[in-house]
């Protein structure tokens, strides 16, 4: 590749390379563009032309060139998410306090919490809220603050503090990527701190998500695969590393 110069011709010749939800090495990027990682990094750091670099890695910051959108994502890979988050579901015993994290995945989950059990659900989404509230007997617990469409959730310093005051036995995390050294990703900053706060104050933990997540890395780490008791749908992860998210 020839070396581009100025900014704007580094950051198309990046785009490029990242083309198809590539993931991008900054040493090799750096090698292509026969420049500095440090000019890329600068180039980069504001985050405003929808690529960035993190863990030292460069991505899209939006799947395929559009922002995720969970009405999209509800409508794709829904027979893996169903039967995933089915299984996710014979977790949950009477008198359980569940987290059930946002997302297409575990809105499979929600119809599938047992009615009249004494049973607590805990979640910042609202697709997860609108299914909870038809189930008989089970109390929910919304965690509020501001609205996201793309993502369908609410975050906040309040929801923070709400969350620190709940012993959580169960709590079910989706994800977007699941990375071997970068960990487990989602799209969105504004997730992070719900889903820590959640992590911190859930007694047992469960990974929910389908073999397809295996080997992205999305924008914003929020976990380990080792923060997790159990990897709900990692049997099929190998067979489906090379699966479109």
């Amino acid at each position: 590749m020839a070396r581009p110069s100025g900014r704007a011709s580094r950051i198309d010749a990046l785009k490029r390379l990242c083309e198809g939800g590539a993931i991008v090495h900054i040493a090799d990027a750096a090698k292509q563009l026969d420049t500095s990682e440090i000019t890329i990094r600068r180039d980069l750091c504001d985050g405003e032309n929808g690529i960035v670099c993190l863990g030292g890695y460069i991505m899209f910051a939006e799947e395929k060139g559009e922002r995720y959108s969970l009405t999209h994502a509800q409508g794709t890979n829904t027979i893996a998410k169903r039967r995933v988050a089915q299984e996710a579901a014979k977790l949950i015993e009477p008198e359980d306090t569940v987290f059930i994290d946002a997302g297409s995945t575990l809105e499979h989950l929600a119809p599938h919490v047992p009615q009249n059990a004494n049973v607590t659900v805990v979640t910042q989404a609202m697709n997860i809220a609108e299914s909870v509230v038809r189930l008989e007997g089970v109390t929910l617990l919304m965690v509020a603050g501001v609205y996201h469409a793309e993502s369908g959730t609410f975050s906040s310093e309040t929801a923070l503090q709400m969350l620190r005051e709940i012993n959580i036995t169960k709590g079910f995390f989706s994800a977007a990527g699941i990375h071997e050294t970068e960990g487990v990703t989602c799209f969105h900053f504004h997730e992070v701190a719900v889903k820590k706060a959640a992590i911190a104050r859930s007694q047992r933990r469960f990974l929910v998500a389908d073999a397809t997540k295996w080997g992205k890395l999305r924008p914003a780490t929020f976990a380990h695969l080792s923060d997790f008791e159990a990897w709900i749908g990692q049997d099929e992860s190998v067979a489906g590393s090379s699966d479109p998210a």
